[in-house]
């Protein structure tokens, strides 16, 4: 096996040393690549990403990011599909701006938010890469009117989804979504910074320490997708939570796991 393969999946990455300082230089990658502009991390902010739900937690993932110009920028990596997906992301940029505007601030002080969201299942139509902004019109003449950039102050939404990729690279933001989709970079890359994530990421750097709370996420992953369709209540969520603890105790695998709760899902409907 290459090198190139032994990269950790990106949302794992983004759930741990990508909230380092040191690695903010690959986050920064990505995002320039993505919005055609110089990015610069500031910090990270606190998000709601740390669910408690033993299930949910390996299904999302995500990070809110402060840039030079004062703008916060969400990230997020959402692998089960979720009906109500483009409710909860306008709710999550609302929700962000309402608490940035603290009491006796003007309304000049409002701040752009940036929203990416990596989905794992295909959103939307057929396109790998989505961009959604507020646009104004004149309706008497039926032209678009441009915003200067200081009153552009509406939220922009991107979506990536993998699995519409072709694999047909032509630009920098390709890579990245190369990556999303194989978890390796590909020969030949010229993405900004993606050649720290080729050394960054590689899972061979990992500690075994590390190592064993990397496979233990992969291991729960690989049972949680394509299995958890549909949210059902919690007391199912518990009974299935606790047959999937004894499976795993009783030493079988993560493939054997998901096929025996979609099986045992298939039966139920």
């Amino acid at each position: 096996m290459s090198e190139e393969r032994t990269l950790m999946s990106f949302d794992w990455a983004l759930k741990s040393i990508l909230r380092q300082k040191d690695n903010f230089d690959i986050l920064e990658g990505f995002l320039s690549d993505l919005m055609n502009e110089q990015i610069e991390i500031l910090n990270l902010l606190e998000s709601e990403s740390n669910q408690d739900d033993k299930l949910d937690k390996f299904n999302r993932v995500d990070l809110k990011a402060k840039d030079s110009t004062g703008r916060e920028i969400i990230i997020e990596i959402q692998y089960d599909t979720e009906p109500d997906y483009i409710g909860r992301i306008y709710y999550g940029t609302c929700k962000t701006a309402l608490e940035n505007m603290k009491i006796g601030r003007r309304y000049a002080d409002v701040k752009k938010i940036i929203s990416v969201s990596i989905v794992y299942w295909k959103l939307l139509e057929e396109s790998y890469l989505v961009k959604g902004s507020t646009e104004f019109k004149d309706l008497v003449n039926d032209k678009a009117i441009k915003i200067k950039r200081e009153q552009n102050i509406f939220a922009e939404y991107y979506f990536i989804q993998p699995k519409w990729f072709k694999d047909n690279v032509r630009n920098k933001i390709d890579d990245w979504v190369y990556l999303f989709k194989h978890s390796e970079v590909r020969d030949g890359a010229t993405a900004t910074n993606i050649n720290k994530a080729q050394d960054k990421l590689n899972k061979l750097n990992m500690t075994p320490k590390e190592r064993a709370a990397y496979d233990e996420y992969e291991f729960n992953k690989t049972i949680n997708e394509g299995v958890l369709q549909v949210r059902e209540d919690k007391g199912r969520d518990n009974e299935r939570e606790k047959f999937i603890e004894a499976m795993k105790k009783s030493g079988m695998s993560g493939e054997e796991i998901k096929r025996i709760i979609k099986l045992r899902e298939e039966e139920t409907e």
